[in-house]
């Protein structure tokens, strides 16, 4: 069960910290969601590697009309032409929270997993597309690709899961990103729950396992 991080502030964790843990796993929600509503995401893969520490920070900023809630990145008038911009302006921060997470317990980025829903997974995608030594593998749920998907392949294995009837991230589109990100020589799957919205079920939850426990 995820709780408060004595040694990391706004942070929730769970899992092994003492000795020094073998896997860092990253939790990063959605708009409009805290720390809390990763539970899910950590029970379900928290025990996929022996000794990992699961570590799950707050959004950096308050959501607006939520109280409460948090985001990575503001999306009030956010539009297709400006949206990278947010996100590349929140990178820094939460890249430099990743570093000092890594610093502090000593795991090194070969050994470092980020996994994010929504807005948590396009804030994962573009960190590792920006810094090729931050996370071996990235699972994104529900998350958008950076828009410059062309760039040159990294060692990070990037894994997507989505619902075929996700409203807010059209599955085609999805596809596209993907096959760009594999034809530029990156290692990555797509994974589709036919029958679900913008969310994360069960399948997907084992496909995600899979992907971790297979190393």
């Amino acid at each position: 069960m995820l709780q408060p991080c004595p040694w990391m502030p706004h942070t929730l964790q769970c899992g092994h910290t003492t000795p020094q843990p073998g896997t860092l796993l990253v939790l990063l929600h959605g708009w409009g969601a805290r720390a809390e509503d990763m539970e899910m995401l950590a029970q379900a893969l928290g025990d996929c590697r022996p000794h990992m520490l699961t570590l799950a920070p707050q959004g950096f900023e308050p959501a607006e009309g939520q109280p409460g809630a948090r985001q990575w990145f503001d999306v009030q008038g956010m539009t297709p032409h400006n949206r990278q911009q947010r996100i590349d302006a929140a990178l820094p921060r939460l890249a430099a929270w990743i570093s000092a997470a890594q610093a502090l317990t000593g795991v090194t980025w070969h050994n470092t997993v980020l996994a994010g829903f929504s807005q948590g997974a396009s804030m994962a995608l573009a960190l590792v597309h920006a810094h090729a030594d931050l996370a071996s593998r990235v699972l994104a749920f529900s998350g958008r690709p950076p828009s410059r998907t062309a760039a040159p392949a990294h060692a990070t294995a990037l894994h997507f899961f989505t619902g075929a009837l996700d409203p807010l991230l059209p599955v085609e589109a999805l596809r596209e990103s993907v096959l760009q990100l594999h034809n530029a020589g990156n290692r990555v799957t797509l994974d589709v729950a036919e029958q679900l919205g913008h969310g994360i079920n069960g399948p997907l939850l084992d496909r995600a396992r899979a992907y971790l426990t297979a190393e």
